[in-house]
């Protein structure tokens, strides 16, 4: 039987190792915790770093794979690119390519050297260094290379910016970080698939507004799709900036999405982009709302045979709301039962084991759980969401109701 290698346990990878076993494979999971969401569906796990290029070239090597792969991991996807290169195996882009798209720095970098709009960068390797003239407020700090939104945060002056910076690149695995200019405006995600000179975007989303103090960490508690933000003009921009993307990282037959700022003035500007499909609620939501099985064409991909069907216009409004608990040991989610059967959910999710430690902070690796929203007007979208969050609890091990809420930006 022919042996692939899934880099990372996270609950997406559950869909990908199920399609590499319908094709065939023995799938190993290799992830460092003992219990990740996915290893009850690998044919093996093995507790070794995703993240060690050359523990899992071993590992690879020693179980004579076929195939190493990851779908929903920034991080992952440089080792499996890595791998494939030493050991001769398919992979959807190089090495150098995977690490300009992961390593924050460099993916600034050649965005401002192929004219993608982008706000202002400093690297930083060290705080003492930083030219802080160059430096205007409100700003972003962020690790150069950790996963999700682990150290990013809003600064209002230097003595914030100074403090968080020298906590992000104690983050950083490479003791690296970065700060960037902060563009006031909507936030959306742009789902896109580079063809042989170009992309075509597949959908677009726009992150739920949230009031944010100074200092805390950037996230979201879900989104809207598709972008309610989106007008022609902006959907223009959208596509030209996606063929942009793709002919600068040297992206072809491959998923990838970009998140940007769209300002008062209707411009588009980029924040990061990752050439893989978004984690989360991702790939249900471009399968089965969209109609894309993006982890077939992520597999596809790697051997250069993936194929995009045709695109439909949504018939609807969705919003995806995604759930967070106080620190603690998760237990379960109530009500989302009773959600359903009154018709306010179109889908729930529970993404932690009973029994996992949560940190309190609004990460995505603190996620607890989520639900997805379909209706017909905006109106009727916000009264399902909000009679839904009355009736969904999350509880603690101690049966105490621990459901974390992000307060609403007016």
């Amino acid at each position: 039987m022919k042996t692939a290698i899934v880099l990372g346990g996270t609950a997406p990878h559950i869909e990908l190792i199920e399609e590499l076993q319908r094709r065939g494979y023995y799938v190993v999971l290799v992830d460092y915790f003992e219990n990740p969401p996915a290893k009850a569906y690998a044919n093996e796990h093995v507790r070794e770093s995703t993240l060690d290029k050359d523990t899992v070239l071993r590992i690879a090597a020693e179980k004579n794979a076929e195939l190493v792969i990851a779908s929903s991991v920034d991080q992952a996807n440089i080792v499996c690119c890595y791998v494939a290169e030493k050991l001769g195996l398919p992979h959807p882009y190089s090495y150098q390519t995977a690490d300009l798209v992961t390593v924050k720095t460099e993916m600034k970098r050649v965005m401002r050297d192929h004219e993608i709009p982008t706000s202002w960068f400093i690297p930083v390797d060290d705080v003492q260094d930083v030219d802080w003239s160059k430096v205007t407020y409100p700003a972003v700090v962020k690790p150069v290379d950790c996963n999700g939104s682990k150290g990013v945060r809003r600064v209002e002056d230097a003595s914030e910016a100074q403090r968080y910076l020298a906590e992000a690149v104690g983050l950083s695995r490479s003791g690296k970080a970065i700060i960037e200019g902060f563009v006031e405006g909507k936030e959306i995600q742009v789902d896109c698939f580079a063809e042989d000179d170009g992309a075509v975007v597949l959908l677009t989303r726009q992150k739920k507004q949230f009031r944010r103090d100074s200092g805390e960490e950037m996230n979201s508690e879900g989104s809207i799709l598709p972008a309610p933000v989106c007008d022609e003009n902006v959907s223009r921009q959208t596509a030209e900036i996606a063929t942009k993307i793709a002919r600068a990282f040297h992206l072809r037959n491959t998923p990838f999405f970009y998140q940007a700022i769209v300002d008062k003035s209707g411009a588009v500007q980029v924040l990061e982009l990752a050439a893989r499909i978004g984690g989360g609620l991702s790939g249900y939501i471009l399968k089965n709302i969209v109609g894309i099985d993006m982890v077939k064409l992520i597999v596809d991909s790697y051997f250069g045979t993936a194929e995009l069907p045709r695109l439909t216009a949504l018939k609807h409004l969705y919003s995806t709301n995604l759930l967070y608990m106080n620190d603690g040991i998760f237990d379960h989610i109530s009500g989302f039962e009773e959600a359903k059967r009154e018709n306010l959910v179109l889908e729930t999710f529970v993404t932690k084991e009973r029994g996992a430690r949560v940190e309190g902070r609004l990460q995505s690796r603190n996620r607890v759980g989520a639900f997805i929203v379909q209706a017909d007007t905006m109106k009727e979208l916000t009264q399902k969401e909000n009679a839904a969050y009355q009736l969904i609890r999350v509880f603690d091990a101690d049966g105490v109701q621990q459901m974390k809420r992000i307060e609403k930006d007016q």
